[in-house]
C-alpha cells in the first residue's frame, strides 16, 4: 500500500536507553513484539505509559520495517491527543508511520479514502445535530406517527453498532419501522451525508466487501494497539478482529471493571471473544500507582462482590493509607453544607494548590444541584464538566492553548502549551516541516503586534484570527468535510468560552483554566469522570435509589453495572475520598421521600472508614 502519510516528512528520534520504570508486567507487555496480546489494565495501572512505551519499543528495535506502520485506536479524542503527547515527549517523531485516533475517525479516514466501494461519495458530510432532527421528524410525520425522534435515533444507532441496514439484515424489523429506517438513510444519502453510527459500521462493511481497500490497509498497519476495549460494540469489535487478524501483533487494552457504557451498545464480551478470536495471551497490570492503599482496598471490596469477571489481585504502589470517609445526612441541604465546608477545610489545612485537584462526583446530573448552589454561596469557584458544549478534539485544545498565550504573551508555560498543542496534532508536518516551537512562537509574535488583540472573553474569535487559527486548520485538513467540522467545534468553543465567562463572571485566563481542569472545584458525573483523576473526590448522592439507579434494582447485569460505576467513581481518588447520601430529599411531585444508603458502601469493611468530623 501507498503510506497513506506520504506527504509528510520521516524523522526518526527514538532514545536508545533502556525501558525504565516499568514493572515486570509492563515489561512483559512492551516486549511482546510478535502475535496478540489482551492486557486487563484496572484503573492507575499505567496503561498508557506502558502502550507508549510498546510503540516506542516496536520502532526502535524496528519490529515494524520501514515503510509500514501502527495504527493505535482510542476511545476517545482526549485519549488519542493524551497518547500522541506522551510520545512526543519521549522523542517520537515517526508520525508518518502512526496513526493514533478514534474508531469513528479511522472509520472517517478510509470512508473519506474509498468509501465509494460501499456506495457513498467520498466528499460525504457529517449531519449535524438540527438537521438530523429534522430529517427524524419528517421520516417519523411520513412513515412512523407517535414516535419522538430521539427514540428513533436510537433505534438506528442500535441497528447501526449491529451491522443492521435497510435490505441488509433488516428482515426481523416491524415493516414500520423497516420503512422508516430505509426512509431516514434514503435522505441522509440524498443529502450526501452521514450520521455518526455510518462511520464505524460503514468502515467494516468497506473492509468487508472490498478487497483493495482491505488488502491496502491491513497491509500497510503491521501492528495494531486498542485502548478501553471493554467499550467496543460489535462492529467496533469486527474492525478490530479485521485489522489485527492479518497483523504481526496486536495489544488490546481492556478492564472487564470499567464496563458502563452497555446503554451505548458496549459489550464487555467482547474482551474474552476477542482475546478468542485472535488466540490472544492475556497479561493482567495488577499494579495501582494512582491511589492510596485504603483507596485501592476499597475498590476491590466492591467489585469483588460481581462474582461473572476475571479475578484482579491489585496492589497498590503507594505507602500511604490515604482516607476514606462516610456520613449520611438528614437531607440535602445538610449534605452541601458540610460537603462545602469539608472542601473549604482541604484547600485551607491540605494546602490543596489547585481547586481542579478536588471533584464532586454524582450518578445522576441533577443529584449535585444543591452543593452548586451552596458553593456559590460561599463564591467557591466550581466547572461543571457536563457544561462542555463542544468536543474535546485537538483543534480545541489548540485554540485553548492560544486563548492562554494571549492573556500572558511572556509566559514560557504558555509558550510550550502551544508548542505542545502544534506537535501532539502533527501541524508541523502540514506547515512544511516547520519545528513546532517556531510555529508557536509565530502565533505569539502576531497575538504581540497586532494592536486590535484583546484578552477578553468576548475577542476570543479576533484572538484565534489574529493567530490565523483558520488558516492552519485548512493547512491541516485532508478535505473540505475534516475542515468544516473541524471550524464547527472551534467555533463552538468559542461561543461557549464567552457565554461560560459572562455566566460565571470570569475573565478570559479563569475560563480558559477551568476548560483546562484547574481553578475550580470539578463537578463531574461518575460516567464522565472515567479515565480523570484527582487528589479528592466526594462521591455526593449515594442512596440505594440513585446508585444504584431504582430502575437496575431487579436486574443482576444492570446492578453489576451500577456497582462497576461506583468502581470507577471511587478508584479516580488518590488521596482520600468521602462517600456521602442523604436520608430524604423531595421527589419530583413535591413530596419528601424517605431513603437508604447505597447497598454498595456496606461491600466496604468498617474499618477502611476514617472517622470525620460533623
Amino acid at each position: 500500500m501507498q503510506n497513506p502519510f506520504a506527504n509528510q516528512t520521516l524523522h526518526i528520534s527514538l532514545t536508545d536507553k533502556p525501558i525504565m520504570s516499568l514493572t515486570p508486567k509492563q515489561i512483559e507487555v512492551v516486549e511482546a513484539v510478535s502475535g496478540h496480546l489482551v492486557v486487563l489494565a484496572g484503573p492507575g495501572s499505567g496503561k498508557t505509559h506502558t502502550i507508549t512505551e510498546k510503540v516506542i519499543h516496536l520502532f526502535k528495535k524496528h519490529i515494524i520495517a520501514e515503510p509500514y506502520g501502527l495504527l493505535a485506536i482510542t476511545f476517545t479524542n482526549a485519549a488519542a491527543n493524551e497518547m500522541r503527547s506522551r510520545l512526543r515527549s519521549k522523542g517520537f517523531h515517526q508520525w508518518d508511520r502512526v496513526w493514533v485516533g478514534t474508531f469513528h475517525g479511522f472509520g472517517h479516514y478510509i470512508l473519506t479514502c474509498y468509501g465509494g466501494d460501499v456506495g457513498i461519495r467520498e466528499d460525504f458530510g457529517i449531519i449535524e445535530k438540527d438537521n438530523q432532527t429534522n430529517i427524524l421528524n419528517h421520516v417519523i410525520s411520513a412513515k412512523l406517527r407517535g414516535v419522538k425522534p430521539y427514540l428513533l435515533k436510537q433505534q438506528i444507532d442500535s441497528f447501526k453498532r449491529q451491522g443492521i441496514y435497510p435490505s441488509q439484515g433488516d428482515s426481523r424489523l416491524a415493516s414500520s419501522l423497516r420503512i422508516a429506517y430505509a426512509e431516514y438513510q434514503h435522505l441522509l444519502n440524498e443529502k450526501n451525508m452521514l450520521d455518526f453510527g455510518d462511520l464505524v459500521a460503514l468502515a467494516v462493511r468497506l473492509l468487508k466487501e472490498s478487497d483493495l481497500t482491505k488488502r491496502l490497509f491491513t497491509n500497510f498497519f503491521k501492528y495494531v494497539v486498542v485502548d478501553e476495549f471493554q467499550d467496543t460494540d460489535r462492529q467496533q469489535l469486527e474492525m478490530i478482529h479485521i485489522m489485527a487478524k492479518e497483523a504481526r501483533g496486536s495489544t488490546i487494552v481492556a478492564d472487564d471493571d470499567q464496563a458502563i457504557y452497555r446503554f451505548r451498545g458496549a459489550d464487555r464480551a467482547n474482551v474474552v471473544a476477542i482475546e478468542k478470536l485472535l488466540g490472544a495471551t492475556r497479561i493482567t497490570l495488577d499494579t495501582n500507582f494512582r491511589s492510596d492503599q485504603v483507596i485501592v482496598d476499597a475498590a476491590k471490596s466492591i467489585i469483588e462482590y460481581e462474582a461473572n469477571r476475571t479475578p484482579k489481585k491489585i496492589v497498590a504502589v503507594s505507602k500511604r493509607r490515604g482516607h476514606l470517609y462516610k456520613h449520611e445526612f438528614p437531607s440535602l441541604e445538610e449534605e452541601a453544607t458540610q460537603v462545602v465546608k469539608w472542601i473549604a477545610l482541604l484547600n485551607d489545612k491540605a494546602k490543596v494548590e489547585d481547586w481542579g485537584e478536588i471533584a464532586v462526583i454524582s450518578r445522576n446530573r441533577w443529584r449535585v444541584d444543591s452543593i452548586l448552589e451552596k458553593m456559590n454561596t460561599v463564591q467557591m469557584p466550581w466547572f461543571d464538566r457536563a457544561r462542555l458544549g463542544f468536543q474535546d478534539s485537538w483543534e480545541t485544545t489548540l485554540g485553548l492553548a492560544i486563548l492562554a498565550l494571549s492573556c500572558n504573551l511572556n509566559s514560557s508555560d504558555e509558550l510550550h502549551r502551544v508548542m505542545v498543542a502544534v506537535e501532539d496534532g502533527g501541524l508541523a508536518f502540514y506547515l512544511n516541516d516547520e519545528d513546532a516551537l517556531d510555529v508557536a512562537i509565530q502565533v505569539r509574535d502576531k497575538l504581540a503586534t497586532d494592536p486590535k488583540m484583546r484578552p477578553t472573553p468576548a475577542n476570543a474569535q479576533e484572538i484565534l484570527n489574529i493567530a490565523q487559527v483558520q488558516e492552519m486548520l485548512q493547512t491541516y485538513s485532508r478535505s473540505t468535510t475534516d475542515y468544516d467540522r473541524f471550524l464547527k467545534n472551534l467555533q463552538t468553543m468559542v461561543v461557549e468560552v464567552d457565554r461560560e465567562a459572562k455566566s460565571l463572571n470570569l475573565s478570559l485566563v479563569e475560563i480558559v483554566n477551568r476548560y483546562a481542569g484547574h481553578g475550580a472545584v470539578q463537578v463531574i458525573t461518575s460516567h464522565r469522570s472515567k479515565g480523570r483523576e484527582f487528589d479528592y473526590i466526594f462521591i455526593i448522592g449515594l442512596e440505594d435509589d440513585i446508585l444504584p439507579d431504582h430502575r437496575a434494582h431487579k436486574k443482576i447485569e444492570s446492578i453489576n453495572e451500577e456497582r462497576r460505576i461506583f468502581y470507577v467513581s471511587l478508584t479516580r481518588a488518590r488521596e482520600a475520598a468521602y462517600l456521602t447520601s442523604a436520608s430524604e430529599r423531595l421527589s419530583r411531585w413535591g413530596n419528601v421521600k424517605k431513603t437508604t444508603p447505597s447497598r454498595f458502601i456496606s461491600h466496604i469493611p468498617e474499618e477502611f472508614f476514617s472517622a470525620v468530623s460533623v
